[in-house]
């Protein structure tokens, strides 16, 4: 009988090797540091997120903001140093959402290496959401049926569907529809309008109709038989949506793998957060410092996902594109098969 990836021979006598990624995202730039230990485990030592909002101001012109720019470069410069100091060896940063769209993206990858001595990777829709299902999937059960991932940012959204026994298998796309974006351009007020709520659901549910029936058509290209369907996301507003649902002043990710979300509950939230002005949001349980004024828009597009789909719940995992480029480089840099379900697993913190 044939193995899975994860039970492949794997040099058992490797030394300890210590990788680094970086997430530059729309909203957050991210970074975790992890040290391999015994060939197949991963332990993270270090993780860090700064709210950079690299997306601000971006439209109408589709440029990045020079404000945003610099934000951004700090923290980028500081990881750099983190990174030196802590002895990692293989690095992997990834560009994403905003980034893909800039009319001045070469200028600012030009200058986080300038910065920081990192040369950060412009990945393509595709390339984030394999490297997202691929950190997504090493820190779930195994899933029956079809699993439907999305990983929701600040300025796009990507899905992928995979199946657990067909894992060479994988569909992707995206779409330019994010928290930041949809904060920025509708709900501007304190609180936002009821008109204005309106308008930003309506512009969420036209801009992911065409994208959920084209998911809808590779879950049936997939198994044509009508699976079971696992929607499980990822990212900044669903895990801060998670950490809201279990009341957590003190984030702990491992709290959150796994953790069933319910369409009802949601919808509650939205009406919650709607009729809140910044102030109040601020102070509800679990909701990150630096992200009152876009959760209702992430929210509201997870809201309308579910929907979109039919489905009643959802599973939510901190894990995604951050640890994907982690173990993505720690595969290439140990000359190991690309496969998304990695072979390398992660050391999981209890309590």
């Amino acid at each position: 009988m044939s193995r899975t990836h994860r039970e492949m021979d794997l040099p058992r006598s490797t030394p300890s090797l210590r990788f680094g990624a970086i997430d530059l995202g729309s909203h957050t730039t991210r970074l975790l540091v992890g040290e391999l230990k015994g060939g197949r485990v991963m332990e993270p030592l270090h993780g860090d997120r700064r709210v950079t909002r690299l997306a601000q101001g971006f439209h109408p012109d589709q440029s990045l903001k020079e404000p945003a720019m610099e934000r951004s470069l700090r923290v980028l410069e500081e990881y750099a140093r983190v990174l030196k100091t802590m002895r990692t060896g293989t690095i992997a940063c990834g560009a994403t959402g905003v980034l893909r769209r800039a009319r001045n993206k070469e200028e600012f990858l030009h200058r986080a290496h300038q910065a920081s001595g990192i040369s950060p990777r412009l990945l393509s829709e595709q390339d984030e959401a394999l490297l997202s299902a691929k950190g997504v999937l090493s820190v779930l059960p195994p899933c029956s049926g079809v699993v439907v991932l999305f990983d929701l940012g600040g300025s796009s959204t990507e899905f992928t569907v995979v199946h657990p026994l067909q894992h060479q298998k994988v569909s992707c796309t995206s779409v330019f529809l994010g928290a930041a974006t949809t904060t920025e351009r509708f709900l501007q007020e304190d609180p936002p309008g009821k008109d204005s709520l309106n308008q930003a659901a309506a512009h969420i549910i036209s801009t992911l109709k065409p994208t959920l029936e084209r998911v809808v058509r590779n879950i049936h290209d997939l198994s044509p038989s009508s699976p079971p369907i696992t929607l499980v996301g990822t990212a900044g507003t669903v895990t801060t949506l998670a950490a809201m649902k279990l009341k957590m002043t003190d984030y702990r990710a491992h709290r959150v793998n796994g953790l069933t979300l319910e369409r009802d509950w949601i919808a509650q939230q939205v009406e919650e957060l709607a009729s809140s002005t910044l102030e109040q949001r601020r102070r509800m349980a679990g909701l990150e410092k630096g992200r009152e004024d876009i959760i209702l828009g992430g929210a509201l597009v997870v809201q309308k996902i579910l929907e979109g789909l039919h489905l009643d719940r959802m599973v939510v995992t901190d894990a995604g594109l951050l640890e994907g480029l982690l173990l993505d480089g720690a595969q290439r840099a140990l000359e190991l098969p690309e496969t998304l379900l990695s072979p390398l697993t992660w050391h999981t913190q209890k309590g």
